[in-house]
């Protein structure tokens, strides 16, 4: 196996295309953000980011793949001319249109498709983009994907990977609970690696930037929280009702006295930053 053999096979992995999956998670980072748990700190650095290497301009239109609830869609909206937003998921893109309305954005459209599946030509998307916008999503994980995504673009592409996500409530829960099995770590940064080596030995000149986030919050413990717990501490089969009773049982008995549970997070995430037409 080549060099180039070799890092697209690590890119290959299995993902979550199910709708079903990312319609739950709508809701739950719609509460989220309800109850003041999600905060605009990662947008407002990654545009940041965009903006000092100017790709924000006027007349500029962006795709944003993976677009989920809209909220990079709806800033790069404020900013360029034109803005075509796609998702998976019916919720995504309704909790998107809705929040677009509330702005009264009207250059932001929002297209519901599997991108796997998605006919670039058909729809008019081929070379169409000045800037095509991956972030955190598994629509874009695979060797075939990555060069649709470029495939969309006359100018540069932006796509962003978590590299690592260590939640020590998490942690604490699994080793004080359930001691005998091991802690999920989804995020290894393979897909970071894989990826610039892949664009490296393709020609391109990826550039790399990393932000580090650390952060402390004050938890509600209700059904929600719990909902989100399972799914990123256990894999399916041991998503049982034995085993969510006994995570609520720990919430219950470590909640604070004013009803909250304090949450430590330390993350990375880098982004990848290439011009399509440079190789």
């Amino acid at each position: 196996m080549n060099d180039l053999a070799y890092f697209i096979s690590l890119m290959e992995k299995e993902t979550e295309p199910s709708p079903n999956i990312w319609d739950r998670r709508a809701r739950s980072w719609a509460h989220e953000r309800k109850n003041n748990r999600k905060t605009d700190e990662r947008l407002e650095k990654d545009f940041l980011f965009l903006e000092n290497h100017g790709l924000l301009k006027k007349d500029f239109s962006v795709a944003d793949i993976g677009c989920g609830p809209g909220r990079f869609a709806a800033v790069f909206a404020s900013r360029v001319r034109f803005v075509t937003a796609l998702d998976i998921s019916g919720e995504m893109i309704a909790q998107g249109k809705e929040y677009a309305k509330s702005l009264g954005l009207t250059n932001l459209q929002f297209h519901l498709c599997d991108f796997d599946t998605l006919d670039l030509k058909k729809e008019g998307f081929k070379r169409a983009f000045d800037l095509v916008f991956v972030s955190l999503t598994p629509a874009v994980r695979s060797h075939s994907q990555l060069l649709k995504a470029m495939e969309m673009s006359r100018g540069r592409c932006c796509c962003i990977s978590h590299l690592y996500r260590k939640n020590r409530l998490m942690e604490q829960i699994m080793n004080e609970v359930f001691p005998e099995k091991a802690m999920r770590h989804e995020n290894s940064g393979r897909w970071f690696y894989a990826a610039f080596n892949m664009l490296f030995l393709m020609g391109y000149k990826p550039e790399t930037s990393y932000e580090p986030r650390h952060s402390e919050k004050q938890i509600v413990p209700d059904e929600e929280y719990l909902d989100f717990l399972m799914e990123k501490m256990f894999l399916p089969d041991d998503r049982t009702a034995a085993n969510r009773n006994a995570v609520m049982t720990w919430l219950t008995d470590h909640t604070e006295t004013d009803g909250t549970i304090t949450e430590i997070t330390d993350s990375c995430y880098g982004r990848l930053l290439w011009e399509v037409t440079n190789q």
